[in-house]
């Protein structure tokens, strides 16, 4: 009856949740020569509670690593050459996993829950350069003699606590430490000799090693578990339903060629429909890949002033469109199956005109200012628009092509654009 009332106990009590700390989450490009050349890293104020994946980073020489979960110091044994560690405000206990930096120069570790200062102090005397060296409100800096005792430990500190050691400080340090020692000395007589740990007989080269064994072993365990994975993801893939909802059938795509060569303008090709992405974005707040059906009419309002800049705008009303889009949530693969059902016409021609002339207005504010680059861009737009505004919306002539003679698709058909006469809004800059 106690087991299964201690395992109930167990169920229902809250598991705590591990947050892994990486270095890749502060490097745009996250490739191994990026991670070679990063020499800092801030991790700060991110409640992870460990560490991992910093093999890596080799040259990092300043980490910070404040105001987390950390218990302890593990993860960051090889990076050998960081100089500056802030630790400030975690939980860490120990210092174990210090051992390997030694070019450490300045260690934060204020707001920790070490305790035990001579155990502490045998890991800080393995860094010959530590000069800065912070463990105020610790359980350690309330023993006795706290700082006397770090100061003849660590000879070389300049500042401890945030406070300059002086000369004459290390003068009285060096006195005191004489007496005290000689107290230690007869409190330890009658102490006996202690057994070696198996972790304190293992040189560092052979903790190195085993360490990597270990890497080894988990790498080809992750191998595995991400094959099973891909596995049940093809499983899972294959099993997939085909929804026809999604995709234009024979008779849809028929009546799409009909429209197209009756009108050009009512319908977007799939180019417009990537420009019309962007809108669909700006109402995906979240992220999802959808939208609301409260959100639609402001999609609409933006497709009626054509925001996109593909020059045409809906034919139809702002209830017939919610007709179409009826799906709530509205996935962006269904807005955009449902753009076939929706007529298009050209855009006015008054506001066509205005987004040309704001085009070359762009174009040639950023020439002037030397950025060819981005002028390019605006005049491809203003050129385009240009092309919607002339475009023909005429029926275009049906060809009805000889039994032994095959229809081209390599050569683009003129007949849908009208003659330009007045060239006064061309770009009269040519980029090089």
């Amino acid at each position: 009856m106690d087991q299964v009332f201690n395992h109930l106990i167990k169920r229902a009590t809250p598991q705590p949740i591990i947050k892994v700390g990486t270095p890749w989450q502060c490097i745009p490009i996250k490739n191994d020569k990026q991670a070679r050349d990063t020499t800092e890293v801030h991790m700060s104020n991110q409640g992870f509670n460990e560490l991992a994946q910093f093999d890596k980073f080799m040259n990092l020489e300043v980490v910070w690593l404040n105001e987390n979960q950390l218990t302890n110091i593990k993860g960051i044994e090889q990076n050998f050459r960081i100089k500056h560690l802030y630790l400030q405000k975690n939980k860490i206990s120990t210092l174990e996993g210090l051992q390997n930096l030694k070019h450490l120069q300045t260690l934060s570790l204020f707001n920790n829950e070490l305790r035990d200062l001579e155990k502490n102090l045998l890991i800080l005397k393995e860094f010959p350069g530590l000069s800065n060296l912070d463990l105020f409100n610790n359980p350690v800096a309330e023993e006795p003699y706290y700082r006397n005792r770090v100061i003849s430990a660590l000879p070389q500190l300049q500042l401890l606590d945030r406070s300059i050691i002086t000369v004459q400080e290390k003068i009285k340090v060096e006195a005191w430490y004489k007496y005290f020692k000689a107290e230690v000395k007869i409190k330890k007589k009658g102490q006996k000799k202690q057994k070696l740990l198996p972790s304190q007989i293992f040189s560092v080269g052979e903790k190195i090693l085993y360490k990597e064994v270990d890497q080894i072993k988990a790498k080809r365990e992750q191998e595995k578990a991400d094959e099973i994975q891909r596995e049940r993801t093809r499983i899972k893939m294959k099993e997939k339903t085909f929804d026809p909802n999604k995709f234009p059938t024979n008779e849809l795509k028929e009546q799409l060629r009909q429209r197209l060569h009756d009108n050009p303008m009512s319908i977007v090709n799939e180019w417009e429909k990537g420009k019309l992405k962007k809108i669909f974005k700006s109402y995906d707040k979240e992220k999802k890949g959808l939208i609301t059906q409260d959100k639609l009419q402001g999609l609409f309002g933006d497709l009626i002033n054509d925001i996109a800049n593909i020059g045409k705008v809906p034919a139809v009303s702002f209830e017939k469109f919610k007709e179409i889009m009826s799906e709530d949530p509205l996935p962006w693969d269904s807005f955009c199956f449902q753009l076939n059902h929706v007529d298009f016409q050209r855009a006015p021609e008054e506001l066509l005109q205005k987004k040309i002339d704001e085009k070359y207005k762009e174009f040639n504010r950023r020439l002037n200012a030397g950025k060819k680059a981005e002028a390019k861009e605006f005049m491809i737009e203003a050129v385009r628009l240009e092309a919607a505004r002339d475009k023909d919306e005429h029926k275009l002539p049906e060809i009805i092509p000889d039994d032994n003679t095959k229809i081209r698709s390599d050569c683009f058909d003129f007949s849908r654009y009208k003659y330009k006469q007045n060239f006064t809004d061309t770009a009269k800059y040519l980029l090089q």
